[in-house]
Formats: structure tokens, sequence, C-alpha cells
């Protein structure tokens, strides 16, 4: 039989990840449609990461493929923009904090084509604004002194 193990692996991983978020939830008064519960919406998208992770385990038949390498250099880049944008955010405002970040998570990727990236980092800051300040309402200053 055929198995792409990578796959079935991303299926246990999401299944695993759904299966947290609703046993998490599963503390929380759940409501009902109507009125919904703290508890409803994480335990509700714990369900639907769970079929999900079905899914895509039941994709891995009937095909063969194998366990991609672990490409640590992009988990450290990116989770070094992540880090950097939260540190970044209260001192520097919404605009420079999400430029530095791209900035640094493109450096992860071998592919990345470094004349791209300044636009790439306009567009993010651009649509970060957007959602945040224009969409959500949420206050956070754009741009701030750090001195």
């Amino acid at each position: 039989m055929r198995i792409d193990r990578g796959e079935v692996l991303s299926g246990l991983i999401v299944i695993a990840i759904g299966a947290w978020f609703a046993y998490g939830a599963s503390d929380y008064r759940m409501g009902t449609l109507a009125r919904m519960g703290p508890g409803f919406v994480p335990y509700s998208l714990g369900l639907i990461s769970m079929g999900l992770g079905a899914l895509i385990l039941l994709s891995a038949f009937g095909r063969e493929g194998r366990v991609p390498s672990f490409d640590w250099r992009g988990m450290i880049f990116v989770l070094g923009a992540v880090g950097l944008f939260a540190w970044l955010l209260p001192r520097t405002g919404l605009i420079p904090a999400a430029v530095a970040a791209v900035v640094v998570a493109a450096a992860g990727s071998p592919l990345t084509h470094p004349p791209a990236v300044p636009f790439l980092a306009a567009a993010v800051a651009a649509g970060a604004w957007v959602v945040f300040g224009l969409i959500l309402g949420i206050q956070m200053p754009l741009l701030r002194s750090p001195f």
C-alpha cells in the first residue's frame, strides 16, 4: 500500500492541535448557537481542525511520499520575526515593526528575491494598517519614536 508519510504526519499534527483546543475549551461554558459562551468558538474550531486533519490524513493513502526534511533556518527566522515584531510594536509603532518582521522572515528562505522584499514589506505594513487600524479599529500608533 502506498502512503504519503508527510501527509500522515501533517494530518496527525492538525488533529492533535484541534483536539488540544477542543479539550481546553471544554472547561468553559458553551452556551447556545444564539447565545454563544466563551468556549463555543474555540471548541468549534477545534472540532473543525480535527475534521480537516482527518481529511489530510485520508488524502495520504494511495500515493507515495516521504517526510520532508525540517527547515531549521526558516523556523529560526520566522520565529525571530514574530519576536521582533512583538518587541518593536510598542516601541516603534505598527509600520516599522511590520516592515522589520517581513525583512527578517524573508531572510529565512534561500528562494527570496531581495528586490521584492521592500515591496512585500510595504504591502504587509499597509495591509496591517488597513485591517487593524481601519477595519477593526484597534488603537495602536502607526509610527512612534523609540527615543
